[in-house]
């Protein structure tokens, strides 16, 4: 059977809309969910955190429920930025315009332009409030203290244990798999490295899979009997 027909408990769980996006501090979700809601609003923010917070995830769905599918979104990696590039989002801006819309330009790990960052600083510049630009970087540090400066800058926390075990049993119950808070919480401990305190989405999600397929197989074949709790 192929992934597409078997899903993993974490792709079942994949957000479709900002609602569904599962955050680790309810101030981060406020102040990014003001983007959605009014969809006039422009300028530049950036998306700071660990490897697998889902900052890309997030600045997607800010930009489908904004405009939908439409060609005034452009996304694009900073280690993918060419010569063209700026001939690209110029053209996106003035397309965008000519249609009514606010252009979202998406740069993930923007930190990867390294000597490029002037290019884009500038181009921030000269778009000034007529237009959103969402960055994502696991490295602050690495972006230019200028762009820094010209931007919204918000943190994207991992997980300590006890939300993920919140995050965890939502997915859980909507796959039909009970298991006990206490030992969710004692293997997102165990998962932690090192002196770290928080697990990515990514940790928990693949923590979730293993769960599932386990548990799933040890489920008892009778609808009627009780729904086996891993110990």
């Amino acid at each position: 059977m192929n992934d597409e027909q078997n899903p993993s408990a974490w792709a079942v769980s994949t957000p479709q809309r900002f609602t569904d996006i599962e955050f680790a501090d309810d101030y981060t979700r406020q102040d990014l969910h003001e983007y959605v809601l009014y969809p006039q609003m422009c300028g530049n923010i950036i998306l700071e955190g660990g490897f697998g917070s889902g900052k890309s995830t997030i600045a997607a769905i800010i930009a489908k429920e904004r405009l939908g599918t439409t060609v005034s979104v452009y996304e694009i990696n900073g280690d993918a930025w060419g010569d063209d590039t700026l001939i690209k989002l110029r053209g996106i801006f003035n397309l965008a315009r000519v249609c009514h819309e606010i252009p979202i330009v998406i740069i993930n790990e923007v930190d990867r332009l390294k000597d490029k960052q002037f290019k884009l600083r500038d181009f921030l510049d000269e778009h000034h409030q007529r237009l959103l630009v969402i960055m994502t970087t696991n490295h602050l540090a690495n972006i230019d203290g200028s762009i820094v400066d010209r931007s919204d800058v918000y943190r994207v926390r991992g997980f300590e244990p006890q939300r993920a075990v919140r995050v965890a049993q939502r997915v859980l119950q909507r796959n039909g798999v009970a298991v006990a808070d206490n030992d969710l919480l004692q293997l997102f401990e165990r998962n932690l490295i090192g002196d770290e305190t928080e697990l990515s989405l990514r940790q928990i999600g693949r923590a979730m899979d293993k769960l599932v397929l386990q548990v799933g197989k040890r489920q008892p074949s009778r609808p009627e009997k009780p729904m086996l709790t891993v110990i």
